[in-house]
């Protein structure tokens, strides 16, 4: 099967499931109807039993809401389980042996596990005994965290040094090359060189994936120092990917499934996401280190069908709630928004008002519809004028395209036509040029491709363009060209590879890229992978308005799957290559069509290092490369 699991052992673990008594497990009341049994389904509020049960088939089938499956769909539906997740949890219970292919890092995964587990239980116990944590302790009585929510959500404290951990790790039979796998330390550069922790100093949160596994750490700074951010996170591991991990979800899963409206409550940061629980909104979660991407999305469609956005009311704030919305409708989920007074996060509202004065808030949220209507129309000088209500249309139109529901976007239409005024065929019309320039539209890819082994044209007359001259930056208005917008995606879709940037070191040169921006985005991947300190936030937050629409596309890009079959050095030495031969084209674009022997000499020279870097092996290449370096 495509699952991993023989078929064999998917029947005999349906076989072996009363899924009646599976079904009364999560606190459904189960009723026998003659030779089937019912209950009220648990997918949605019904006062009169409509989901059925056949036990001796091992089915069952709401009548209500159309919703049926297996016992193994039901624990998916239930916890937001993968199928490979729900069927390995129902073997355990059991007694189904799963025999499933080798995997070569099962034994790494395993120990980091078991590393993590344990090194969060370090950190909490640094937080309650240790005087260097008295910061941290105060920080988090002034917040009003108590000790009981400490402990529940693992709250800790790094202590600072390196010494430190290589302690730790061999008291309790860890490497420091295991600490390093797991994004703890960060391994010495050089002779004399110890290396160092990567969170030392800070207040910890313990991330844990949907199976309730610690797989990451987020740090928070308790001093300002220089040079270095608000946040640490944990880079990427064998165990953690950012795109894969929702803080919170371990808790929230089984919570929104078991909701009145399955309704997801997605927020910004830690802190929100525990003040949300702790006051009994237990639905909410927060993306971990990055922005809100399309496999966040999906994590959260296997378990709910609506979505309340709960950010910042500021500018940055509503781009990220239009942002995460376009995602979860483009999984068919209806969006609410929930703007908060006076400039509060959740957190900071719940502290001062209470839970009470936010339920009828979350009740009473707007559609992003009219949330974005309005936070569009408080831009404009003028709202009412043909050219506002035209920039807000167009703005409110890329949203409503974004669902591929016909019935949820008619209505989201009609909600936006009568906001601002407009026939709703004029905006269905939109809408509808909006979904066909989306389709048309390539994704970008995930490796460069080949080099073509031919000859480029030149430039007519020699005339040059702003990104054909090497060394010169593309006009600034005009966003980076698409190879290096890919290779963008790439490096974000890998950060922290001392092996990547070890060879950017060597073979990618600032001079080499056309655009200003990804000279500087190289700049602080590279600065990044060297220190193991979350460089994009301060990158983020310099940017322009325009800019920052780059970076957003790059973050949103790379948070898809990236994977081309290819190891990530293979398609870094294709990246290299690839830009050389840009890099190539571009100067012997600029030399002048009647310059004389010595520019014919020297098209003649760039004509003949293009072709020989298009089709020699790497090995090869790297000679070629390190010349023209000279």
């Amino acid at each position: 099967m495509a699952t991993g699991i023989p078929e064999s052992a998917i029947e005999e673990i349906k076989a072996r499931t009363d899924i009646a008594d599976l079904i009364s497990s999560y606190g459904v009341v189960v009723k026998r109807a003659g030779s089937s049994m019912k209950a009220c389904c648990p997918f949605h509020n019904e006062k009169t039993p409509s989901f059925n049960i056949n036990v001796s088939k091992g089915f069952y089938h709401c009548f209500g809401c159309n919703e049926s499956g297996d016992a193994i769909k039901f624990v998916q539906k239930m916890e937001g389980l993968s199928f490979m997740e729900a069927a390995k949890k129902l073997a355990a219970q059991c007694g189904v042996r799963i025999e499933e292919r080798e995997d070569p890092e099962a034994g790494l995964r395993k120990r980091l596990y078991a590393l993590m587990a344990e090194l969060a239980e370090f950190y909490r116990r640094c937080l309650v005994k240790t005087k260097e944590a008295a910061v941290a302790r105060d920080y988090l009585a002034k917040r009003e965290i108590d000790e009981r929510t400490q402990e529940d959500f693992l709250i800790g404290y790094a202590p600072a040094g390196a010494s430190v951990m290589a302690t730790w790790a061999e008291k309790h039979g860890y490497t420091m090359s295991e600490l390093e796998a797991a994004g703890v330390v960060v391994a010495p550069k050089g002779p004399g060189d110890r290396g160092y922790h990567r969170f030392g100093g800070r207040l910890m949160f313990a991330v844990k994936d949907r199976q309730g596994r610690v797989v990451a750490f987020s740090g928070r700074q308790l001093v300002e120092r220089k040079n270095s951010g608000k946040y640490v996170n944990s880079p990427e591991t064998v165990i953690f990917k950012k795109s894969k991990v929702l803080f919170g979800f371990d808790r929230a899963a089984a919570a929104i499934a078991k909701s009145p409206h399955h309704e997801v409550i997605c927020c910004e940061g830690q802190i929100d996401t525990i003040r949300l629980h702790i006051c009994g909104f237990t639905t909410a979660v927060a993306s971990q280190g990055t922005a809100f991407t399309e496999e966040h999305a999906k994590m959260v469609k296997r378990v709910a069908d609506a979505a309340v956005l709960m950010y910042d009311d500021d500018a940055a704030g509503h781009k990220a709630t239009v942002k995460v919305a376009r995602m979860l409708l483009a999984m068919e989920m209806p969006v609410r928004v929930v703007s908060l007074p006076d400039g509060d996060d959740p957190d900071s509202f719940l502290r001062k008002r209470g839970a009470d004065a936010l339920r009828p808030l979350i009740d009473g949220a707007e559609s992003v519809v009219a949330f974005q209507c309005r936070a569009e129309m408080a831009k404009e000088a003028n709202p009412k004028s043909i050219d506002a209500v035209s920039r807000v249309t167009r703005a409110v139109v890329e949203t409503v395209a974004a669902c591929p529901s016909a019935v949820l976007r008619a209505s989201m239409a009609d909600e936006a036509a009568r906001i601002l005024g407009l026939p709703v065929a004029a905006v269905n019309e939109e809408v509808e040029k909006a979904r066909a320039a989306a389709k048309a539209a390539p994704r970008p890819a995930s490796a460069p491709e080949e080099p073509e082994i031919t000859e480029e044209p030149e430039s007519p007359d020699g005339a040059e363009s702003a990104d054909s001259i090497p060394g010169e930056a593309a006009r600034a208005s005009e966003p980076p060209p698409a190879l290096e917008r890919e290779f963008m995606e790439f490096l974000m879709a890998n950060e922290y590879d001392r092996g990547l940037d070890a060879m950017a070191g060597e073979f990618l040169p600032d001079g080499l890229f056309a655009h200003d921006f990804t000279r500087r985005f190289a700049a602080a991947w590279r600065d990044e992978a060297v220190s193991g300190e979350d460089r994009f936030a301060e990158f983020a937050d310099a940017l322009g308005e325009e800019e920052r629409g780059w970076f957003d596309g790059i973050l949103l890009a790379a948070g898809r799957s990236q994977s081309c079959g290819m190891d990530a050095s293979d398609v870094m030495q294709d990246f290299v290559r690839a830009l050389w031969c840009e890099r190539l084209r571009r100067e012997r674009g600029a030399l002048p069509a009647d310059g004389g022997p010595e520019t014919d000499a020297r098209r003649l020279k760039l004509s003949m290092d293009l072709k020989r870097l298009q089709h020699v092996r790497w090995s090869a290449a790297k000679d070629i490369i390190r010349d023209l370096s000279r």
